[in-house]
């Protein structure tokens, strides 16, 4: 890790902070529950991606693991989002 910091410490940093912005902007975009919530689950999922490459350049690879869980949480999570108003929409009752 000190090397990477060394050699890419900007990177390090934008990669830190963007992570940090995505998941609070998809924290409070999931917590407004309607359909712009759609958009928290995306930015979960950017989240997830700039973490993951966080973790791979910093070698932090309990990190890496534990974004591989919150993608496949993030990705069901959008998928329960969406079938929750398509059915919404097709005037069902959501499961």
């Amino acid at each position: 890790m000190e090397l990477a910091q060394q050699v890419f410490p900007n990177l390090l940093n934008g990669l830190e902070w963007s992570g940090c912005a995505l998941a609070m902007s998809g924290s409070l975009l999931v917590a407004l529950h309607n359909k712009a919530s759609r958009w928290g689950w995306i930015s979960y999922l950017c989240s997830n991606l700039v973490w993951s490459a966080f973790a791979l350049v910093t070698g932090t690879y309990g990190l890496f693991v534990q974004q591989l869980g919150f993608t496949a949480t993030s990705l069901y999570g959008l998928y329960r989002h969406t079938q929750y108003h398509r059915d919404l929409d097709a005037g069902k009752q959501p499961a």
